[in-house]
């Protein structure tokens, strides 16, 4: 038997080399094997990719296995299957629905194996099984606020300004149906235009969310236009965009994702009508958005007028941290008396050009990483037997000041 079980070991170590990551930092021990079950693709999905391999993986002894891009919890527990096979102790979850939380959570307990996802909204259904620790994500009623702060910016002219919401996976998002995020941006606008223009809504806010058709909501003033169209068919909403501001008055356009999507519609707008488009959009620090803040529309303005942004090296090495702690035998610690918590990465408000050209020279390197490994290190229980989930939710609301950062890492 004890035979058996050295070659079971050795066989283990051996399936290592499949994985990405860093090299361990104390020589001949052991990695972390930890499952990435990932929603993205793309430029935005390699740059955080870079971040697990180059900064994370070295800073906490983890090697990296991640999945293809994942749409729902079948493939989520596919995905973990094929983890805890190859010997992942610890699951970093992207896909948020309920369903798919509590059935990873569920499929991790099973197993003795770590889950952390990385969302806005709790799923108290899990919330006590032993080996879910919880979720960091960005700040739903964050991401309202900066997006009042950019309509706010927007509109700062003094005149009537109309406004097309792609609003995604906003509907149910505050009932953990669909994107939290989603649906607390919208929020975050209609609040920002009501209060500005001081407009009447027939409907409450919450069931104007909610209305899972697309279609103009009553403002009471005739001159301040709202359409807002759900669902996260991006083909779909391209056309609707364009019949709306090619034949409304519609004169902003805000996006909850893939803002970039919409951009030669909106070009083909402005050149047909003469209409000088506003364009604010959830963006990441990538070529795409700065090509979007550098790039001028034919009014001479930025194609991206403003932007809010989601560091999401920030909800990446939380989980990782996250899992870390409870890998070294300090799972309480990262919990509310067996509770799990839900982590809040405040996004930063971009309002132009100038400001995006300083924030996309961070996390590029080890020196640039808003979250380097030092901080890393520096929050986990081993290394400091006084920390606790108070000090992580610290800790972000310190990286909620882009300001500082900015400072810090670039001065």
């Amino acid at each position: 038997m004890k035979k058996v079980l050295v070659v079971l070991i050795v066989s283990l170590l051996a399936t290592s080399m499949l994985f990405a990551g860093g090299a361990s930092e104390e020589k001949g021990a052991a990695q972390f094997k930890i499952g990435v079950a990932t929603i993205h693709e793309g430029e935005t999905w390699e740059i955080q990719k870079k971040y697990f391999n180059e900064e994370v993986g070295p800073a906490l002894n983890m090697q990296f296995m991640f999945s293809e891009k994942l749409n729902d919890a079948n493939g989520l527990v596919d995905f973990m299957d094929q983890a805890y096979a190859a010997g992942c102790v610890g699951i970093i979850n992207f896909v948020t629905s309920n369903d798919a939380v509590a059935q990873g959570s569920r499929k991790a307990e099973e197993w003795g194996v770590w889950f952390v996802t990385q969302n806005s909204a709790l799923n108290s259904n899990v919330a006590k099984i032993t080996h879910n620790l919880g979720h960091c994500g960005a700040s739903a009623t964050g991401m309202g606020r900066a997006y009042g702060e950019a309509i706010n910016d927007l509109v700062s002219d003094g005149k009537e300004h109309s406004i097309f919401i792609f609003s995604g996976a906003a509907v149910g998002g505050a009932i953990g149906q669909g994107a939290a995020s989603h649906y607390y941006t919208v929020e975050g606008i209609l609040n920002a235009m009501k209060e500005k223009y001081n407009l009447k809504y027939e409907l409450g806010i919450d069931e104007i969310i909610n209305n899972q058709n697309p279609g103009e909501v009553a403002t009471g003033n005739p001159n301040v236009k709202i359409y807002i169209y759900p669902g996260t068919n991006v083909s779909s909403a391209i056309t609707a965009a364009q019949t709306q501001l090619q034949n409304g008055p519609y004169d902003i356009f805000a996006a909850v994702f893939s803002y970039s999507s919409f951009s030669n519609a909106i070009a083909d707008v402005e050149k047909s009508t003469g209409k000088n488009i506003k364009v604010l959009g959830t963006v990441s620090i990538e070529k795409q958005t700065s090509t979007g803040f550098s790039s001028m529309d034919s009014f001479g303005d930025s194609v991206l007028s403003a932007a809010v942004l989601n560091p999401l090296n920030i909800q990446n090495g939380m989980c990782a941290v996250i899992l870390y702690n409870a890998l070294t035998g300090h799972a309480e610690a990262m919990k509310a008396n067996g509770h799990t918590i839900l982590f809040k990465v405040e996004p930063w408000f971009c309002k132009d050009a100038k400001t995006y050209e300083n924030i996309s020279k961070l996390d590029n390197s080890h020196e640039t990483y808003v979250l380097n490994g030092e901080d890393l290190k520096a929050l986990c229980v081993e290394n400091n037997p006084a920390i606790t989930y108070k000090d992580i939710e610290a800790k972000l609301v310190e990286l909620s000041n882009i300001d500082a950062i900015i400072e810090k890492r670039l001065k």
